[in-house]
């Protein structure tokens, strides 16, 4: 068991594919945390009988602030030396975590990213492209990350509900903190994405 790992995974409404990826990931013998975004599927009376670690939002919040949400739960609650992120819609695969982890001891990332090869939509490749152009960082959006818990309580005050991901990057970024990406095939998303593809949602 990776004593020191701990998964963390934001749902809403996506208990199908939920379901097989917390029993793969209880299988590789790590830990795990749902933060259930205020599911109507049933997700919290599963969640409850098979007695996982959760917290449910009484309303719904969005992807990018359960995240933030689980984030100050976990650095409160528990004591684990990093947290993962993990989407639950079947489009990161189980079977890299070993690996990806075995990265982050080799490399000492305070944030590993790992970059997919195909995104879901032209303003993932954009803003990848932006990014690595400017501060040689890849797939900022990308859901599978590897976080250090004391990196992230040295900054905890500076996260804010409201704020998204690539934020707390940035952060990190401006205190020097070791930022390296980790290429990753992604499987087909489970149903649509959690944010759309329309135009108002690349903008």
């Amino acid at each position: 068991l990776e004593k020191n790992y701990i998964i963390l995974i934001p749902s809403h409404n996506e208990l199908d594919s939920l379901r097989k990826i917390y029993s793969s990931i209880r299988r590789v013998n790590l830990d795990c945390f749902i933060v259930d975004d205020n599911s109507t599927d049933n997700t919290n009376f599963w969640l409850k009988k098979n007695n996982a670690t959760f917290l449910k939002n009484k309303k719904k919040m969005g992807y990018e602030k359960s995240l933030i949400i689980g984030f100050k739960h976990i650095l409160k609650k528990f004591n684990y030396k990093y947290i993962i992120t993990f989407d639950a819609d079947g489009e990161h695969k189980v079977k890299d975590l070993k690996k990806i982890i075995e990265f982050q001891k080799k490399t000492k990332a305070d944030i590993l990213i790992c970059n997919r090869r195909s995104f879901n939509r032209w303003s993932e490749y954009l803003l990848s492209f932006i990014f690595n152009l400017f501060f040689k960082i890849k797939d900022p959006l990308s859901g599978l990350k590897i976080y250090d818990s004391i990196k992230l309580i040295k900054i905890i005050k500076k996260i804010k509900n409201n704020m998204y991901l690539v934020d707390i990057i940035k952060i990190f970024k401006n205190k020097n903190y070791r930022i390296i990406n980790y290429e990753i095939d992604v499987n087909k998303r489970a149903g649509d994405s959690k944010v759309g593809k329309n135009i108002t949602v690349n903008m």
